[in-house]
């Protein structure tokens, strides 16, 4: 019988042998960690950035942000990537218009395939806030009075009449009549810490038959009635000093029978550029002269913008006289409003008559 050496029976011992049972098992893998500090709040218009740390970071399969806007039913996705820093960051696009607040909560996968929620939940997401500039919000709150209607395009008709005068025993008519159309555009732009809000371009008519005022009498025959006007047109811009002060400039440029005629004017405005508020005006142009002019505005009745106003005037080429004025409007729709207006003036304590006036605009 053959017999076994010693060194072979050894071997078979060890080769025979179950491993132990510690040998057996993998060793455990390292735990996810997933380390976020949420932001309670994001300016309006700025990128809404989500940022988060990773350890250890090849243990990180995915790490996804589920965001929506509070009210939405459902949860639109964006997945964190690596930054340079060695951080993961994640972009939540959001409109400049965006005011209503942003809800998120985060998962995350691991090498194993095992997803979980890290951060709130869809249950309970968790809510930032919107912070809105308060010169932003004035801006939106003056458009929604517009209707959110940038442009406005408008037409405006008025017939003055003085009376009469007589002036080395020949009576003259003394009145005139004046045209103009325009468009505005309002901007509501912040310019060196101040609001640009509108500006408006048009074109004016005025024609008027006038007494010779200024002018001797001959020794015999009378002095035929003087016909000054000028076609023209005209720019204006309107600046908000603050949400219940504003100031208006505006040029003025055209021509009639003596050649060229320039002009200029300024307006004080003291209140809410619509609604109640208080205007003061002046203007001077060359060839008819100047006004100046205390306006109240209300809007204490719904669809009908009213106003008073006092003016102190010489237009056109004449005495200094007083206007009583005033002006109601009616709001046909949202966009087109139609006005008339009516008053009395008189100048050289002489004699008097009426005003009337018609106005309409189209805004879009």
């Amino acid at each position: 019988m053959m017999t076994l050496s010693t060194a072979t029976c050894l071997l078979l011992l060890l080769t025979t042998q179950a491993p132990p049972a510690s040998a057996a098992r993998p060793p455990p893998s390292e735990p996810l960690e997933v380390r976020h500090v949420p932001l309670a709040q994001v300016s309006a218009g700025s990128p809404f950035v989500l940022k988060a740390e990773v350890a250890p970071a090849w243990r990180l399969g995915a790490l996804v942000a589920h965001y929506r806007t509070t009210g939405e039913p459902a949860f639109r996705d964006v997945a964190f990537e690596l930054s340079s820093d060695g951080t993961y960051a994640a972009v939540i696009p959001m409109s400049p218009d965006q005011r209503v607040p942003v809800e998120y909560y985060l998962t995350a996968r691991d090498t194993d395939g095992v997803e979980s929620v890290r951060f709130a939940s869809a249950g309970a997401p968790y809510p930032v806030l919107i912070e809105v500039d308060p010169s932003s919000l004035e801006r939106e709150a003056v458009m929604e009075v517009y209707g959110q209607r940038r442009s406005r395009v408008g037409a405006f008709s008025e017939y003055v009449n003085y009376g009469s005068q007589t002036l080395n025993g020949t009576r003259y008519s003394d009145s005139y009549y004046r045209l103009e159309a325009d468009f505005q555009y309002r901007l509501f732009t912040q310019v060196g810490g101040l609001r640009i809000d509108s500006i408006r371009i048009g074109v004016g008519h005025l024609r008027a038959h006038t007494p010779p005022f200024d002018m001797a009498a001959p020794a015999e025959g009378s002095l035929p009635g003087l016909r000054p006007g000028l076609d023209y047109g005209f720019s204006e811009v309107d600046v908000a000093l603050s949400r219940y002060f504003g100031l208006g400039a505006r040029l003025v440029l055209g021509g009639n029978v003596t050649g060229f005629s320039a002009g200029f004017g300024g307006r004080l405005r003291i209140g809410r550029p619509q609604g109640a508020r208080a205007e003061l005006e002046g203007e001077y142009t060359g060839g008819l002269g100047g006004s100046g002019t205390i306006r109240l505005a209300w809007d204490t009745v719904p669809r009908f913008p009213m106003s008073a106003a006092v003016q102190v005037t010489n237009v056109p080429s004449g005495p200094a006289g007083v206007r009583l004025l005033y002006s109601v409007g009616y709001q046909l729709s949202d966009a087109l409003l139609i006005g008339a207006q009516a008053g009395y003036q008189a100048r050289a304590a002489v004699g008097g008559g009426p005003t009337l006036g018609f106005s309409a605009s189209y805004g879009w």
